[in-house]
C-alpha cells in the first residue's frame, strides 16, 4: 500500500535491475505492457525518458461517495520487467501509495483495460452488480459477534514470521502453501468447499482461492480478496526481511477470520462465495489481474468484490475509510450501509488513493463492481510498510482494528451471496 520511501529508483533503473538477487531475477527480464496514472507516468519518464505513452485516456473519478468528479489521466507504456521494483519504489516514495500501475499481457489488453476504465467511469450504471438489499440480520448478527481478534492476531503473527512473501522467492511460495493449508483446514468436512492454487506461469508464487459453492446461483460469484506478497523498499533478494505484518498479512488475517466464522456457521450461500489471496500485488497487481482476466475469458459472473489491503493500523480518526476512485459508487454505498447496520458503533469516511492502488482495480477495470475499505485515510496509514519494521509490534501487538474489517467482510459475503 501507500507510504514514503527512501530513494531507490536510481540504483535500480540505472543498473537495469541488477540489484535484484539471482533468485528474484530468474523469473524477470521480459518487456511488459503496463497502464499507469499520470502521476506515476511522470515519475517513470523522469528516470526513463525513452518511455512514451502509446495510449492516453482521461478518466473521470468520484471525489466523494456521492460527490463531484475530477479527471485522472491513464497511460499505456512498454517497460522492462526489471524496472517494476524501482517503479513501485518511486510510487511509494513520491506518491505515498502502493501500486500505481497494472501489468497487462499485451498491448491490446492494456488498451482495452484503460478504455474500459474510462467508459465505466462515464457510465457507472453499466457496472453489473447485485441487488444491494440488507435483509440477512438473523444470519449476520451472530456471525459478527463470533469474530475473534485473537485468531486474527495469530494469523498475522504466523505470516509475518515468514522471512518474506515476495512473489519470486521460495519464501513467497511457502506463504502461498501456508495460506492454502490453513484455509483447507478450516474447510475440512465441507463437501461444498474447495481450495485451489492459481498458477502464474511467469513467477513461482501461486494465488490461493477458496470456493464455497452456491446452492441456487452457483455461477454468480461474490469475491473477497487481499494480497499475500510482501516487499522491502530498495530491492528484494531471496532472504531479504519483509515481514509485511500490516501490508498485507492483516488483510489476509481479516479474511481468514471471516472465512472461519462463515464456515463454522454452516451457512450454505445462494451465490458462490470465493476468498482469494493474491500473488504479486506489489509489482503491478499481477496475480489479481490474471485471475480477473481468467474470469472474463470464461464468462464468469461476479456480483461484487471486496478488497482488504491493510486493516490493522488505525492511523485516522475514523474506523473505516471507503476509497471512492476506481470503485463502484453503488456498492460503496452498500458497504457503508452494512457498517451502519452491523457495526453501528464504528465511524465511516471516504478518501481517494489513485489509479491501481490495490487489487480491486483488477476487477473494476474489467467491469465488475468492487469496493476497497481501508484502515485509515490516505495520509495516515501505517508509516512502517515496505520496511523491516512492518511488524505486529508497530500495530500495538493487537488485532482489534483488523477485526472490524473481518466483521464487515462477513456482512458483505452473507448479504450479497443471499
Amino acid at each position: 500500500m501507500f507510504r514514503r520511501l527512501p530513494t531507490a529508483w536510481t540504483r535500480f533503473a540505472l543498473a537495469g535491475g541488477v540489484a535484484l538477487a539471482a533468485s528474484a531475477t530468474c523469473w524477470a527480464g521480459q518487456p511488459l505492457w503496463i497502464s499507469l496514472g499520470d502521476d506515476a507516468y511522470r515519475l517513470l519518464r523522469a528516470q526513463q525518458p525513452q518511455v512514451v505513452s502509446v495510449t492516453e485516456v482521461a478518466v473521470p473519478v468520484s471525489v466523494g461517495r456521492f460527490g463531484a468528479r475530477m479527471h485522472d489521466r491513464v497511460h499505456v507504456v512498454r517497460v522492462d520487467e526489471d524496472w517494476l521494483p524501482a517503479l513501485s519504489d518511486a510510487v511509494h516514495r513520491d506518491l505515498h501509495r502502493c501500486g500505481g500501475f497494472v501489468v497487462h499481457d499485451s498491448l491490446g489488453s492494456a488498451r482495452e483495460a484503460v478504455q474500459r476504465v474510462r467508459d465505466l467511469a462515464l457510465q457507472p450504471e453499466a457496472v453489473a452488480g447485485g441487488k444491494y438489499v440488507i435483509n440477512q440480520q438473523t444470519l449476520v448478527q451472530p456471525m459478527v459477534a463470533a469474530v475473534q481478534d485473537s485468531l486474527i492476531l495469530q494469523t498475522i503473527d504466523s505470516l509475518s514470521a515468514i522471512q518474506n512473501r515476495y512473489y519470486t522467492t521460495t519464501h513467497g511460495v511457502t506463504a502461498s502453501n501456508t495460506i492454502a493449508a490453513q484455509w483447507a483446514a478450516l474447510a475440512a468436512g465441507r463437501s461444498d468447499v474447495s481450495v485451489s492454487q492459481f498458477t502464474h506461469p511467469s513467477w513461482p508464487q501461486k494465488s490461493v482461492i477458496l470456493t464455497i459453492q452456491g446452492t441456487e446461483k452457483p455461477k454468480q460469484h461474490v469475491v473477497l480478496g487481499g494480497h499475500m506478497d510482501s516487499i522491502l523498499s530498495g530491492g528484494m533478494s531471496e532472504n531479504s526481511r519483509a515481514p509485511g505484518a500490516d501490508d498485507d498479512a492483516s488483510g489476509i488475517a481479516s479474511l481468514t477470520e471471516a472465512l472461519r466464522v462463515l464456515l463454522a456457521s454452516g451457512m450454505r450461500p445462494k451465490r458462490t462465495i470465493q476468498f482469494m489471496a493474491y500473488a504479486a500485488e506489489e509489482v503491478g497487481l499481477r496475480g489479481s489481474s490474471a485471475i480477473a482476466a481468467d474470469y472474463v475469458a470464461k464468462g464468469r459472473k461476479v456480483a461484487g468484490v471486496l478488497q482488504l489491503d491493510m486493516t490493522n493500523y488505525k492511523g485516522g480518526t475514523k474506523d473505516i475509510y471507503l476509497y471512492t476512485d476506481y470503485t463502484s459508487a453503488a456498492q460503496n454505498d452498500f458497504v457503508a450501509r452494512l457498517a451502519s447496520t452491523y457495526l453501528p458503533d464504528l465511524t465511516v469516511a471516504t478518501d481517494r488513493c489513485g489509479y491501481a492502488c490495490s487489487d480491486h482495480a483488477s476487477w473494476s477495470s474489467r467491469g465488475f463492481p468492487a469496493s476497497f475499505p481501508f484502515e485509515a485515510d490516505f495520509n495516515h496509514h501505517s508509516p512502517f510498510i515496505h520496511t523491516v519494521n512492518d511488524t505486529l509490534a508497530n500495530s500495538g501487538n493487537q488485532a482489534a482494528h483488523a477485526a472490524k474489517f473481518a466483521k464487515l467482510a462477513v456482512a458483505f459475503a452473507v448479504e450479497l451471496a443471499n
